[in-house]
């Protein structure tokens, strides 16, 4: 204070505020709160549920035969069957291959 003159002063009172800051927080959870479990309400309706249990259901259903195929043709008696059909194949393969060198090999001398 020079010559007699008063500073002015600011005096902040920050309680009020952050009561009113606890109060709107409170009651916008509150609000929050009861709009979630509105929603879940219209959301989980018995028909709803019923829809989306046989959706899961049935996309699991074709999942589990999915992997048993997989697993018929990988590891069990498919594999089998494809494994007796490929060396049936080959085999024939082979012999018409051995027939094929045989003629080649008749018909080089025929021609000598």
């Amino acid at each position: 204070m020079q010559n007699g003159m008063s500073v002015p002063m600011i005096r902040l009172e920050v309680e009020g505020m952050k009561t009113s800051i606890i109060c709107a927080l409170s009651e916008y959870t509150a609000q929050m709160d009861a709009d979630i479990k509105k929603a879940v309400e219209l959301a989980c309706t018995p028909d709803r549920v019923k829809e989306v249990l046989y959706a899961a259901v049935g996309k699991e259903l074709k999942n589990a035969i999915e992997d048993e195929i997989r697993n018929f043709f990988a590891y069990g008696n498919g594999r089998k069957a494809i494994k007796a059909a490929v060396e049936d194949k080959l085999t024939e393969e082979i012999e018409r291959i051995e027939e094929y060198k045989k003629l080649q090999k008749r018909k080089g001398k025929k021609e000598k």
